[in-house]
């Protein structure tokens, strides 16, 4: 079940907190033949290799870290960047994947905030990590953005 992250003071509650995991996931030979049929993009096991792609990876990265939060009391949630993203150790095909995350900052920027997570890839057949990345989301406060401004006054008229 998802950790329900509360607006910014929420999120602020959380700072260096690690929120979980998602499921495992296997990655077998049809998943990875799935995402090159959409991507045109082939991978190494063609040539020999019998190891899941970092392409692969990096997709399923966003769907697994949706598994461990949810944010509430927030707006025009998005993904805004994936820094220091790094492979560790290739994943063997067939193997589990899941993603952990920790909360690292929430900062404003603007009229927004945003939100990074420390997250890393496992893999079932592994002692370490096979991927590490530093992901950022972009969102509005809702308590920032308000109610909308309600009036009984016709816009043509002043109140009085």
């Amino acid at each position: 079940m998802p950790i329900m992250l509360s607006g910014v003071e929420g999120i602020r509650a959380c700072l260096g907190f690690h929120l979980g995991h998602s499921d495992w996931l296997e990655v077998d030979r049809v998943t990875i033949e799935r995402f090159e049929s959409l991507t045109d993009e082939l991978s190494r096991s063609h040539i020999g290799e019998d190891i899941v792609p970092c392409g692969v990876m990096v997709a399923l990265l966003i769907p697994m870290l949706e598994e461990i939060y949810v944010l509430e009391d927030t707006l025009n949630v998005a993904l805004h960047r994936i820094e220091q993203l790094q492979f560790v150790a290739p994943a063997p095909t067939g193997s589990g994947l899941r993603v952990g995350a920790t909360v690292r900052a929430v900062q404003p920027v603007g009229d927004h905030w945003h939100l990074n997570l420390e997250c890393a890839m496992e893999c079932d057949a592994l002692a370490q990590p096979v991927l590490r990345a530093n992901v950022t989301y972009r969102f509005r406060s809702a308590s920032v953005a308000g109610m909308p401004h309600l009036s009984l006054c016709r816009p043509d008229l002043s109140c009085r």
